[in-house]
């Protein structure tokens, strides 16, 4: 049976994350009597992520792969990942696994850990919540750990990843990985996830940012449970007290 060729595009600035680099070596032994590995002959050096990605496509569509796989230098897969190719290859187009992302979503005031898988309510792209097993087709995947196979590109026009800018502010209103997501979406495309395959991603934060942000996750999981938890608590130990006046702890019916 031929292996599935896969082309292994990094973008990159020279540097991969170590963790990345040991996952990867794990992946080639597990996987490589299916899966051959084709690596790019260079790095993108100092480009910006969507001209990183549109070359890195060019250069994939010159090959003779099956299908790329965009893995972002910080981003390490699960040792698992490779099963979205071998396991669930015939279910989809585009595929990938999801991962945490700290930034701040459109109506907070401060940074959140959000999972990069996006769903579409009919007024754009949001971030979903992940659980932790089952597979599922949405309407988007961050670009970070993103499996695209060779057909995809023969329907979408050029570029294929782009930022695009607000013309009067010059504010970013785009990322390539959206806008990507966009594009394939009017084509018909979903995306294809496995929920249990959760990325490790290595960022630089600021470690005030992350201290407001666990200080706003404790105070909401509190109001959470006060107004939701609680009562419920309440109202059964109410019913328990009821149900056990008059009764020692053996059950028992006390004289009275």
């Amino acid at each position: 049976m031929a292996k599935i060729k896969l082309y292994v595009a990094v973008p990159s600035i020279g540097t991969v994350c170590d963790v990345q680099t040991y996952a990867l070596r794990q992946l080639e032994r597990d996987y490589g009597d299916r899966i051959e590995f084709v690596y790019p002959a260079n790095c993108t050096h100092r480009k910006f992520h969507d001209f990183a990605r549109n070359e890195m496509v060019e250069d994939f569509l010159k090959s003779d792969c099956d299908l790329i796989w965009f893995l972002d230098s910080d981003v390490s897969p699960p040792p698992h990942v490779l099963d979205l190719v071998t396991k669930y290859g015939e279910h989809w187009d585009l595929a990938g696994a999801p991962y945490p992302v700290f930034m701040t979503p459109e109506g907070y005031s401060g940074p959140q850990v959000v999972m990069c898988v996006y769903t579409n309510d009919g007024f754009g792209m949001h971030a979903s919540k992940v659980p932790y097993t089952g597979t599922a087709m949405v309407d988007g995947l961050a670009t970070g750990c993103l499996f695209i196979k060779r057909e995809v590109f023969s329907k979408l026009s050029k570029p294929y990843f782009e930022f695009k800018f607000s013309p009067e502010s010059k504010q970013l209103t785009e990322g390539e990985d959206l806008g990507f997501c966009r594009k394939v979406n009017e084509l018909g495309y979903k995306f294809f996830t496995d929920f249990s395959m959760v990325c490790k991603h290595y960022k630089t934060v600021d470690l005030l940012e992350v201290n407001n942000y666990a200080i706003s996750y404790a105070n909401e999981a509190v109001k959470a449970y006060d107004a939701g938890i609680r009562p419920q608590v309440e109202a059964l130990a109410a019913k328990y007290r009821e149900a056990t006046a008059g009764r020692s702890k053996s059950g028992l019916i006390l004289p009275k």
